[in-house]
């Protein structure tokens, strides 16, 4: 009687017991993939067919007496971008707002001064929600109205085609 006693004491602690959790473990990690930009098709002029300078988010341009500057930076926040390009926030610029490509763009003109003298410059950016793709002109302030109808020319060719 007292194995029998000792036996259902045992069999009584073990039927708290349940069957072991496994927790599985996978090395998938579900990453949404990367936005890919999309390419920025402009007409520059003849003498600026081949970039002078090129980097991670863009090329530059030198023309006879002024510099071309194509952009791609990150959307989002339209004030940094333009402070990036231009050196002046959102709210000291006056921009045109208008749309080209299916999506909003932005043009410009800003003004400074430098150690080579005044310059005066254009912008156009445009803003597909995932990235900013910016074409700046820049020349010296004194040549920049000889340039007025190539840069207007340069400016209203600017497209974007997917990447």
């Amino acid at each position: 009687m007292k194995k029998l006693v000792l036996l259902f004491c045992v069999a009584m602690l073990l039927c708290g017991c349940a069957a072991p959790t496994f927790e599985i473990i996978q090395d998938d990690v579900d990453v949404p993939a990367a936005a890919v930009p999309a390419t920025i098709l402009l007409d520059l002029p003849e003498e600026a067919a081949a970039p002078v300078m090129k980097g991670s988010s863009g090329t530059l341009y030198f023309c006879d007496d002024y510099d071309v500057a194509v952009e791609i930076l990150p959307s989002g926040n339209l004030s940094s971008t333009l402070q990036t390009l231009t050196g002046f926030g959102e709210k000291e610029l006056e921009l045109l707002k208008t749309q080209r490509c299916g999506v909003p763009c932005y043009e410009g003109v800003w003004s400074a001064a430098g150690e080579a003298g005044d310059q005066v410059g254009r912008i156009l950016v445009l803003d597909d929600g995932k990235f900013h793709y910016c074409v700046s002109v820049l020349a010296a302030a004194d040549s920049a109205s000889e340039h007025s109808l190539q840069w207007q020319s340069l400016l209203e060719s600017v497209s974007l085609t997917e990447g």
